[in-house]
């Protein structure tokens, strides 16, 4: 489990990086860009070794943790999905992890793992296109 938190259910702790030139000791992130509970990674052990990207936290019950501006919605099939507020995002670069690579697209992952094109805004309670 990733995210910013430093509470027991996170594995690994992510924070803020300051861009540019602005990278003084005086300078403060006011508002992180990463939610306390950010995503869950599964990755299988055995074959065909596939990684799953859940967004959202899991808490000390193995309950799903969203926050309460996070993005809901019901699917068709009757279950719950949603974004994290700040949003769970991914990108496959152009030509594979090479030198060569170039960037490709970001999108966006829900809950249920599911992938969708970028909101208008990070945190924006209409959901991206299902890709």
């Amino acid at each position: 489990q990733v995210g910013r938190s430093t509470e027991s259910p996170i594995d690994f702790v992510v924070t803020d990086t300051i861009s540019g030139n602005q990278n003084n000791d005086e300078t403060q992130i006011t508002q992180s860009t990463i939610s306390r509970f950010a995503c869950r990674i599964v990755c299988d052990r055995s074959p065909p070794y596939t990684a799953r990207i859940f967004a959202a936290g899991f808490d000390s019950s193995k309950n799903i943790f969203l926050g309460e501006k996070a993005a809901k919605w019901k699917n068709p099939d009757g279950h719950m999905d949603g974004l994290t507020t700040n949003g769970v995002l991914v990108m496959h670069p152009k030509g594979g992890f090479t030198e060569e690579s170039k960037p490709g697209v970001w999108r966006e992952i829900s809950v249920c793992g599911d992938v969708y094109t970028l909101r208008e805004t990070r945190s924006a309670q209409q959901r991206g296109k299902l890709v």
